[in-house]
């Protein structure tokens, strides 16, 4: 918070001298009392400077005990009053405490820095006056804990000041605008007793999942209802069986911790350190401990929460259990784990750390047992040449498919070369030097392939030049040091294989199971599927996640393509490819992945990427589904001045996409009712495109003139996804209130309920609109005029859907104000932005009746259309149909009122 501050204050200058916007402190929240029984909550006016009963500045909360006094900032509520083209979108209160100030203190050295903040709610947006409010009542801030009295004893003094500030804003056009600081106010109260807690940390649980099953949460503090300490993993969910040395396994997922803060004391990360050791053998002080850094998320006042459950930490292939000895008896070895936080004292700038338990020493310590004989190890000492083939080259021999190849980072300096694979062929210098004759030798084979280091700066190499590499267990790439070379093939040929991502030019997937590909895995050319299924963690799409290269040379200027995917052998999960320069009339695959996009009219859409999810499928509602394969299309060129894009889309299926849907798999999608749709807010509601071509046979699904692109997937035309509110707003208009509402497409609905209330709690109707159809796959557009006499003050508008078996769905209230005479001419105009196909409305507000003129211009200021249009003292409201012809882009539209004012809005059509 610190530095943010600082920019505040920095910038405070600059916004009073050039910034128009102000803020205003209405009020301050503040809980006090001696006890926490007695404490009251009371709200304080923040806008006067003289003190006096109810006012916040020169208040004194009198004397409180550090342990039994209650003194909280809850709150409080301010308005900020926007200057034209300035959005201020978030607001704060800024607090705090210094020890020994008075309210006659001055100067920076003297008063509380206010370096930390508590984020209001925005409860309301004026756009007539461009006025927000915003207010919170709950942020429940423990000023006694901020003082740090050194065990000092009655009358300990302190100054607790307050402020408010914007958030950075920006402008119409989305530039950044620097934040404001607002007006200061203070107060004091002294304080005894015992200083406030240091920080601390509790782990709460550590989270293991044997042998590629769900986690398992073991409790550390409170020790039950499954205590870590003293535990079996080989146990639970285990069959109370040992695990194998070679395929077994043991997953370290992670942990979740608790930390408090207090004062200056701020924790700033937390670690869950772990070590497995022999209980014969090594030493455990010198068994090392490896980190896995916890993820913050969540933070209550101060009581933060660190967790993380996909580490994906395999116990079983340690090196303390590798190279131990297993000699087909069990071997018992122990998991040790303690937490660790570090955090800042942000008074001192201090670093410090603090531990769970106290003494890492003493560890929280469970155990597991492992039987088997380990699988051969050979590691790469390059001794001779860097033939994978030699095996001289080799502590044990040149690896083989039941063989585990370690090439060790050999460090810098070190002229040892690294492995070069060329299989089957002699390798030549350019002048026809023979420098080693590998005829006959097949392809390169190895169970585990590892390549050591410990970063991209430090790593070893392995590289595949000619032929094949077939690797029969893991891939462990981790910093991208495998390369692989144009024309060779890496097989993953294994049952069940973890990967870990790298660069590659061509995959073969086989030998059945599953390849799960925890990494970024660049493709270059092609993945054949021959036998097995390659998966994704979609949770991960960043981190886990196919990439298939654009058309170049290598892949014969097609892009990297998906070979041979049936409904056993695939690629379940996250893939994507771009496109660059995609012109108008080219069609293209997009990597085979089953999306074939042919745009037309003459607009190119410039670098074009696609995305494919095969793991998921929406299930909204838990009786709607969509297909398992969702695709995402995003073209860099939306050509909105030029009338837009227009394509014609080729959805390729797998039969497996439209099986084992919804709750439980339980469900399908029957071949002939599938049906385009298209999502443009990530899934939360879809429009129906249907479809014009269903091949069943060659399982696609044509639909010609899509012109927008974002989310597509699949569903069924008899039980469509369901479609919510896709836009609600409430506008004032003179002294009326217009509510416009548009939906996508509707299932079952009855109708509408439109409610207002004056209080944002208590909602009467005004009105019920009919749904347009009953069932509609269309896009519908909604409108009531709310022309009630004697508003005044806040009204709330909603909505109560309401479907044909009574069932109703609530949506959320917007506020009106109606502050002020209201008699000026006012327009609106909606939809905005409008879409192909909507028909756009005006309603404008006048006193006087009589003729009016409507004009539309482009944004070069020539005028597309005129018009002459009646209009009647009060609310006009009619529809313009001159927007069915017009291209998509930005128009103005100008209307002049019969009394002679004009009003100019800004209509986008998409």
């Amino acid at each position: 918070m610190l530095p943010l501050f600082a920019l505040f204050l920095g910038l405070l200058s600059f916004t009073d001298a050039a910034a128009q916007t102000t803020i205003n402190f209405r009020n301050v929240i503040v809980t006090s009392g001696t006890t926490t029984a007695n404490a009251t909550t009371n709200t304080y006016d923040a806008v006067s400077t003289t003190p006096g009963p109810g006012v916040f500045q020169g208040t004194n909360f009198g004397t409180l005990d550090l342990s039994t006094g209650a003194l909280l900032l809850q709150g409080g509520s301010i308005e900020i009053v926007e200057a034209a083209n300035e959005n201020y979108p978030t607001a704060f209160v800024n607090y705090g405490i210094k020890q020994g100030a008075t309210l006659a203190s001055s100067g920076s050295s003297n008063i509380p820095p206010l370096t930390s903040q508590v984020q209001l709610t925005q409860t309301n947006y004026n756009a007539a006056t461009r006025t927000r409010t915003f207010s919170l009542s709950n942020a429940a801030i423990n000023i006694l804990a901020l003082a740090t009295t050194g065990g000092g004893g009655a009358g300990t003094n302190y100054r607790f000041d307050i402020s408010v500030s914007t958030g950075p804003g920006q402008d119409d056009d989305g530039d950044p605008i620097n934040p404001i600081l607002g007006q200061r106010r203070a107060s004091v109260f002294a304080a005894t007793g015992t200083p406030v807690v240091p920080p601390t940390i509790v782990g709460n649980a550590i989270y293991v999942a044997p042998n590629a099953g769900a986690n398992v949460t073991y409790n550390v503090n409170p020790p039950t209802p499954r205590p870590f300490q003293g535990a079996d993993l080989s146990s639970s969910n285990n069959g109370g069986n040992a695990y194998d040395v070679n395929n077994g396994q043991l997953l370290l997922n992670g942990g979740t911790a608790t930390t408090t803060e207090n004062g200056p004391n701020v924790i700033n990360g937390v670690v869950l350190y772990y070590r497995v050791r022999a209980l014969t053998g090594t030493p455990p002080a010198i068994t090392p401990y490896q980190a896995i850094q916890l993820t913050q998320i969540s933070n209550v006042n101060g009581t933060r929460t660190f967790q993380l459950t996909t580490a994906q930490l395999n116990l079983i292939a340690s090196s303390p259990v590798l190279t131990g000895t297993v000699n087909g008896q069990n071997s018992v070895y122990n998991l040790d784990a303690y937490f660790q936080a570090s955090g800042t004292n942000t008074s001192t700038g201090s670093i410090f750390s603090i531990t769970d338990p106290v003494n890492p020493n003493s560890p929280y310590t469970a155990s597991f047992s492992v039987t088997g004989v380990p699988v051969a190890q050979t590691i790469w000492v390059g001794g001779t040449n860097d033939n994978w083939f030699d095996a001289s080259n080799w502590s044990n021999g040149v690896p083989n498919a039941s063989t585990n190849a370690l090439v060790r980072d050999l460090g810098a300096g070190n002229t040892v070369p690294y492995p070069n694979i060329y299989s089957d062929v002699v390798n030549a210098t350019a002048g026809g030097v023979v420098l080693y004759d590998n005829t006959g030798s097949g392809p390169a084979q190895c169970r585990d392939l590892t390549m050591g280091g410990t970063s991209q700066a430090s790593r070893s190499i392995t590289r595949l030049v000619v032929g094949r590499l077939k690797v029969f267990g893991n891939f462990n790439n981790n910093y991208d040091s495998f390369i692989q070379r144009e024309n060779t093939v890496v097989e993953f040929a294994g049952v069940n294989q973890n990967i870990t991502g790298g660069s590659f030019v061509a995959i073969d997937i086989s030998g059945g199971g599953t390849k799960y590909d925890s990494g970024v895995m660049n493709v270059s050319e092609k993945i054949t599927f021959i036998d097995g299924l390659l998966t994704t963690d979609v949770t991960q799409p960043l981190l886990s996640v196919i990439v298939l290269a654009d058309r170049a040379p290598n892949n014969n200027n097609n892009g990297a393509q998906l070979i041979n995917e049936t409904d056993h052998n695939y690629l379940r999960g996250f893939v994507r490819t771009t496109r660059q320069s995609v012109l108008s009339g080219e069609t293209r695959t997009y990597g085979n992945m089953g999306m074939t996009l042919t745009f037309n009219n003459g607009n190119n859409p410039g670098n074009v990427e696609v995305t494919r999810n095969t793991a998921e499928s929406y299930t909204p509602l838990g009786t709607k589904y969509s297909a398992r394969r969702i695709f995402g299309v995003r073209p860099s060129d939306q050509q909105t001045n030029a009338g837009g894009l227009n394509a014609t889309m080729i959805f390729h299926y797998q039969n497996i996409d439209t099986r084992g849907l919804g709750a439980g798999n339980a469900f399908r999608i029957q071949e002939d009712n599938l049906s385009l749709f298209l999502s443009q807010n990530g899934g939360n509601t879809f429009q129906q495109l249907g479809r014009d071509i269903l091949d069943t046979l060659a399982n696609n699904l044509t639909k010609y003139n899509v012109r927008a692109f974002a989310t597509f997937t699949l569903g069924d035309i008899t039980n469509p996804l369901p479609v919510r509110l896709t836009a609600f707003d409430a506008k004032r208009v003179g002294s009326d209130a217009l509510i416009t509402w548009q939906t996508a497409s509707e299932v079952n609905s009855k109708g509408y309920d439109v409610q207002v209330s004056t209080n944002g709690t208590e909602y009467r109707t005004i009105a019920t609109v009919n749904s347009i159809s009953a069932n509609t796959t269309t896009p519908s557009n909604y409108r009531y005029v709310d022309t009630e006499a004697n508003k005044a003050g806040m009204r709330y508008y909603r909505l109560r859907q309401v479907d044909l078996d009574g069932k109703d769905t609530y949506f959320k209230p917007v506020g009106v104000s109606f502050d002020g005479k209201g008699t000026t001419t006012e327009l609106v105009a909606y939809p905005n932005p409008l879409k192909s196909g909507d028909n756009l409305r005006l309603a404008m507000q006048t006193s006087v009746a009589g003729k009016g003129q409507i004009t539309i211009t482009d944004m070069t200021g020539r005028t597309l259309s005129t018009e002459t249009v009646d209009m009647a003292s009060g609310v006009t409201d009619m529809s313009l149909n001159k927007f069915s012809g017009l291209k998509m882009g930005i128009y103005m539209v100008r209307v002049s009122m019969p009394s002679g004012d004009t009003k100019t809005l800004k209509v986008v059509k998409q």
